[in-house]
């Protein structure tokens, strides 16, 4: 090795050091939820269900937001869900909690997930954010027809007294379905 080259690359070093002290890893995040506009609040949820089943004539191709709020509402669905689903709704407490029902409506295959982000409510509106998952050409999905859908659980106190609106806002995403 020759020892007279050594130290001319002192410098070239010291300036390389300096250049990675400055670069720092940054965690990539997703962007935030946009922050509730003035007059809505955030109604906290838990998740009754988040599956999919076998295709469901009756709901046809477009998406159905319901608002359950008694046991005979939980009725009207209790062929849109399976069977353990429906007995978790029949022991629930209506004068307590209500349900948020998102049913997709149907998909010629499988890997369509339906995700509640968030709801809101805005006067007598209960608004639902929503992401709608499409499959990824490169992952497999069983080719037979589902109807995907999320159920939540929120404060029956949430829910307005007079009519309410129910709106849906729903982005589709394509990646990799969360986890379940």
């Amino acid at each position: 090795m020759n020892w007279t080259r050594l130290p001319s690359l002192w410098p070239l070093l010291a300036v390389a050091a300096l250049l990675l002290a400055g670069c720092q890893l940054s965690q990539v995040m997703p962007p935030a939820a946009a922050p509730p506009a003035s007059g809505e609040v955030e109604i906290p949820f838990e998740t009754i269900a988040l599956d999919e089943i076998g295709v469901n004539v009756e709901l046809g191709l477009i998406p159905q937001l319901i608002l359950l709020t008694s046991s005979d509402d939980a009725a009207k669905i209790k062929d849109w869900v399976k069977a353990e689903v429906y007995t978790q709704l029949e022991s629930l407490d209506f004068e307590q909690y209500a349900i948020v029902a998102l049913f997709r409506g149907r998909k010629p295959s499988t890997n369509y997930q339906t995700v509640i982000e968030r709801i809101e409510r805005q006067g007598n509106r209960l608004i639902v954010y929503a992401q709608f998952w499409e499959p990824n050409p490169a992952w497999a999905s069983a080719t037979t027809e589902t109807s995907p859908y999320h159920l939540v659980k929120i404060d029956r106190r949430q829910v307005p007294v007079s009519s309410v609106e129910l709106v849906l806002q729903a982005h589709m995403l394509t990646p990799t379905p969360p986890a379940r």
